[in-house]
């Protein structure tokens, strides 16, 4: 399914985990983004932006080891399930255009956040600052 929905996509699987390859491109964008989404159950998936290199932070919703933030999880039934081509891709290319959007309006995230988010961010940011 996810071939037929995003054909360019390059799949493998290794040591059990589905891997997805993708990439991202708009001639408006300052980069082509080459994705992966590491995929072992639809509760267990990670997005990892392999190219190019984004320095993570919770100001633009990464978490500590690289992977994106795509949604707050008690937004999302915990009965839904999410697939890779029908939700992760496109969370991961709205995460991108987010991403372009803060590189260029003065680092202002614009994409929703979770509650707490800010405090989160304030935190980091006087860490940052010591």
């Amino acid at each position: 399914m996810v071939q037929q929905l995003f054909p360019g996509c390059k799949i493998n699987v290794k040591n059990q985990i589905l891997l997805v390859d993708f990439t991202i491109k708009d001639p408006d964008y300052k980069a082509e983004y080459h994705l992966q989404v590491q995929y072992i159950s639809q509760s267990w998936f990670k997005v990892f932006v392999l190219k190019p290199k984004i320095i993570g932070s919770v100001a633009i919703h990464m978490y500590p080891d690289n992977s994106l933030c795509l949604y707050y999880p008690p937004d999302i039934s915990p009965f839904r399930r999410l697939w890779v081509g029908k939700d992760l891709i496109p969370m991961a290319a709205l995460w991108i255009c987010h991403y372009e959007q803060w590189l260029i309006n003065g680092n202002i995230w614009k994409g929703r956040e979770a509650p707490g988010h800010d405090q989160l961010l304030a935190q980091f940011n006087s860490r940052s600052q010591s």
